[in-house]
């Protein structure tokens, strides 16, 4: 009598588990914006694997998809081939939703009553991207920057940047200026804005628009942002004169005899290079002349009549970080 009150035990279950049989999985996909009833691709029930006849051993068999998102499809079997198949019911944007996980219900006669819907496989539908959407930048429609004409080569101004709501390849961007200058230069990867060149003396704003292409087939481009940059002249500030009770600001056009002007400029500035001017002077005529260090070991030169400091030879920040000049300058007309 206990042996077969435990048989009885152990076998209840096993007959019960046996009743629960795993749905077969099968994975499709649909790219977005498709039209209404486009086939889902890689996707294909044989209708033996589901074994259909096992539920509806009369004709009238029928299948229905149910779940989240079913009525986005609807299935049909294919008699030639002896396949189930999945169309769309109407177009899918995958920004709204990328993917839908379905299952086939087969019902006889009719299916009128999801209670007489019996679940024979389970679908996942992956909807795949488009390039259907445009980059756009974050920032506005125009940018202003006020730069002094004394920053250095290579200095980041600005950085730009841009969205797309595609993804993959549609979604990774490149960067470019429109029209092309020789003072900053737009990096492809980031939208960083770079000083590239100097901007000292320039008469007027410099003007170009930046836009973000993407990588998708066709590519997109973004609507343009006007980038407008000012160049600022650095104000001077004289030293304190011996025996003065107070250092007084000079404007610009004077340049006192103790005045001390520090500038940053790139080991990477190119020769010839413009990295500051001296000029206007205190004097309306004035000739410039490098002091110290002495001009044939010095990596940049003084113009004698344009007061402008250029750049001779490759500077080096390991060898020589910290370069002191001093500049004479006289009156021409010897007053």
């Amino acid at each position: 009598m206990i042996w077969g009150i435990f048989l009885c035990c152990l076998l209840k279950p096993a007959a019960g588990f046996q009743t629960q049989e795993r749905l077969p999985f099968f994975h499709g996909h649909v790219f977005e914006n498709s039209p209404t009833a486009s086939k889902v691709n890689g996707l294909s029930i044989p209708v033996r694997r589901i074994n259909a006849q096992k539920w509806c051993p009369v004709s009238g068999m029928h299948f229905k998809l149910y779940g989240n998102g079913s009525e986005d499809f609807r299935a049909f079997a294919h008699h030639k081939r002896g396949n189930i198949l999945l169309k769309t019911s109407r177009v899918l944007d995958r920004e709204a939703r990328s993917e839908y996980l379905l299952s086939v219900g087969v019902c006889c006669q009719t299916c009128v009553s999801e209670s007489v819907v019996s679940p024979v496989a389970t679908v996942k539908v992956d909807v795949l991207d488009t390039n259907d959407h445009e980059p756009t930048f974050r920032s506005a429609d125009t940018v202003h920057i006020t730069l002094d004409d004394t920053t250095a080569l290579r200095s980041v101004v600005y950085r730009l940047q841009a969205v797309d709501a595609d993804s993959g390849n549609n979604a990774e961007l490149t960067y470019m200026s429109v029209p092309n200058n020789g003072s900053f230069y737009v990096v492809p990867k980031t939208g960083e804005v770079l000083l590239v060149d100097s901007i000292l003396g320039l008469p007027s704003k410099v003007k170009f628009y930046v836009f973000a292409r993407d990588h998708g087939w066709p590519s997109l481009t973004s609507k343009g942002v006007l980038v407008t940059i000012s160049p600022q002249r650095w104000a001077t500030r004289p030293a304190e004169l011996t025996g003065s009770g107070r250092g007084a600001r000079w404007p610009r056009a004077l340049l006192d005899p103790g005045t001390v002007v520090s500038l940053n400029v790139s080991e990477d500035a190119s020769v010839g290079s413009v990295i500051t001017s001296l000029s206007p002077s205190r004097f309306p005529s004035a000739a410039y002349e490098l002091v110290f260090p002495e001009s044939e070991s010095s990596p940049v030169a003084v113009g004698r009549d344009s007061g402008d400091i250029t750049i001779s030879s490759m500077l080096d920040r390991e060898t020589e970080p910290v370069l002191e000049l001093t500049v004479k300058i006289q009156d021409k007309r010897g007053v």
